[in-house]
């Protein structure tokens, strides 16, 4: 993207070619016109051509040309392989087995089993006795006889 048009206006407001627009220069690019708070309550704005879709026309374009490439643009690159060996396998030593175990796991907590002897059948009955009391006297049978 160029940006020549813009270059080329800043460098026909920068009058002291220092790389700013300072107050002065701005003043002389707008006419000399300063406004405060104290100014009109209007002012004239300045309008720029428009096309019919509201788009700006430049009175001096700047036309860039540049040739379209026709597929895609191979890119190369140079890649070396190497396929590295690896140092040499030592000779074997002596071959020792020894068998390591693992800790032993704790001891697992106590069991507790907590038994209830069955209820003790309901006994029989408690039948007291005592000795039945004594019968009344016997009355003899009295024979009245009357004449």
């Amino acid at each position: 993207m160029s940006f020549g048009a813009a270059r080329a206006t800043f460098n026909q407001y920068d009058v002291n070619r220092d790389g700013y627009i300072d107050r002065g220069e701005f003043n002389q690019w707008s006419g000399g016109a300063t406004a405060g708070y104290g100014a009109g309550g209007s002012y004239a704005a300045q309008t720029y051509p428009t096309d019919a879709q509201g788009l700006y026309l430049d009175p001096n374009p700047l036309i860039i040309r540049r040739q379209i490439a026709l597929g895609a643009q191979p890119y190369k690159q140079n890649v070396t392989v190497r396929y590295l060996q690896p140092p040499p396998v030592p000779p074997p030593g002596p071959l020792i087995i020894k068998e390591v175990r693992p800790p032993q796991p704790p001891a697992p907590p106590p069991l507790i089993i907590r038994q209830q002897a069955p209820p003790l059948p309901t006994p029989s009955p408690l039948v007291l006795r005592q000795r039945p009391p004594n019968p009344p006297p016997a009355i003899t049978a009295q024979n009245f006889i009357r004449r």
